[in-house]
């Protein structure tokens, strides 16, 4: 028994002194896992575009950007006045320049040694720049700089053209013609007064337009086009000329639109061309989507309001701006039948007024609307009433309903839309 308790207990030893020894040996080291490759969408290098037809102000756009790790820095930016002058691009909806920058430009000029074209250009490039950083360096959320419209959209296309480049690596330089190459179809978002939905077709070769189709369709039943309508062509003004004539105008004009002349008995149809035309360029120019549906509303400020005074002695007006389709409300607010420079939304007394009888005054409700009116995405009938200014919010609604009935539609903007109140029951 002793020798059994002698043997366990020098087992135990043995077991305790080998636990021991590998209680203090140091544990193997861990290598680390290796951290993942990055992935980049762009090529490391650098990429070159320019222009080989001048815009409107002669002056050829260029841009290098440089891609390191995907971080996209623009190395040089601008333009270039062409050497021959004869020629001119497309009117791209207000790419001319005001006689305030030229001034401007014509002493930048004398001190730089540019062109009056290069200086204001320079000028113009800087606010492009300033656009593209505005836009987190996105150039589909780029606005169109103001009276530098032709070259925002050169610019987004030139570095839509340098990013796909950087995509497979080529840093060979890309020479870009007058527009972007591909087929283009720009169609109206409904039908008109006749119940016809006008469209474009056309197709872009080599920097040109090639082939050019202007038409309507019977709603959306592409087979039934009203130059193939009998009843339509059989009187003096038909479909089946002015329709094509128009749009050989267009060509005939340079592609500008403010140059092209109206065919006869096609007035009507001219007007709606431009509308169908000016968002095709834009996307044209920039090398946008190939797919566009147009506005009716012509581009422009507008301005309704009511005829006579209610009886509180106040008239309410509305102001909206519209530009590519997109309704901007300016404006919405009374003036005074005592003073028509005192405003509704600044009278004190109006205010305390219909605060003590609805919890809201004229200003709130105005800025509601207007907050509503962001949402309706141009659908006044989505426009929710503001509680407590039922009456506010019917007029704004019949205010801004007519104009993009009426004014907006022809482009009539020259005075303001007089408009009949509704009946309050």
């Amino acid at each position: 028994m002793k020798k059994f308790l002698s043997l366990l207990l020098a087992s135990a030893l043995v077991i305790s002194s080998f636990t021991a020894c590998n209680r203090n040996k140091p544990e193997p080291e861990k290598i680390p896992e290796s951290a993942p490759e990055p992935t980049y969408v762009y090529q490391n290098g650098e990429y070159s575009v320019q222009y080989s037809f001048p815009a409107l102000d002669r002056t050829l756009d260029f841009l290098t950007i440089s891609v390191n790790n995907d971080v996209i820095e623009i190395k040089d930016y601008g333009m270039k006045e062409a050497q021959d002058q004869s020629t001119a691009s497309s009117d791209a909806s207000g790419a001319s320049s005001s006689s305030t920058q030229s001034a401007s430009a014509s002493e930048a000029a004398s001190s730089t040694g540019l062109t009056d074209a290069e200086a204001l250009a320079a000028k113009n490039a800087d606010e492009i720049l300033n656009e593209y950083e505005d836009a987190g360096q996105d150039v589909e959320q780029m606005k169109a700089v103001k009276d530098a419209e032709e070259h925002t959209y050169r610019f987004m296309r030139m570095m839509r053209t340098a990013l796909e480049a950087a995509k497979s690596g080529d840093t060979a330089a890309v020479t870009l013609g007058k527009y972007a190459d591909g087929s283009y179809k720009s169609i109206m978002p409904d039908v008109n007064a006749d119940g016809w939905k006008e469209y474009i077709r056309l197709t872009v070769k080599d920097g040109q337009i090639s082939e050019i189709e202007y038409n309507a369709m019977k709603g959306d039943d592409t087979a039934a086009l009203i130059t193939a309508d009998k009843a339509l062509n059989m009187g003096d003004d038909k479909p089946s000329v002015y329709y094509p004539q128009t749009a050989k105008n267009f060509t005939e004009a340079g592609d500008d639109l403010t140059k092209m002349l109206a065919p006869s008995g096609g007035g009507k149809a001219t007007k709606t061309f431009g509308k169908l035309m000016r968002p095709l360029l834009i996307s044209m120019i920039s090398g946008g989507n190939t797919n566009i549906t147009a506005s009716r509303f012509m581009d422009g400020e507008y301005k309704a309001q009511f005829k006579d005074f209610d009886k509180f002695g106040w008239k309410e007006y509305v102001v909206l701006d519209i530009q590519n389709g997109v309704v901007t409300i300016k404006e919405f607010d009374a003036v005074s039948k005592d003073d028509e420079k005192k405003l509704k939304s600044e009278d004190d007394a109006a205010s305390a007024s219909m605060n003590e009888k609805t919890g809201t005054s004229f200003f709130k409700a105005g800025s509601d609307l207007i907050e509503s009116w962001k949402q309706a995405k141009n659908d006044v009938t989505k426009v929710d009433n503001v509680a407590g200014a039922t009456v506010a919010s019917n007029s704004f609604k019949l205010l801004v309903g007519q104009i993009l009935a009426t004014t907006a539609v022809e482009g009539d903007n020259q005075k303001p839309l007089e408009v009949e109140r509704l009946p309050i029951k």
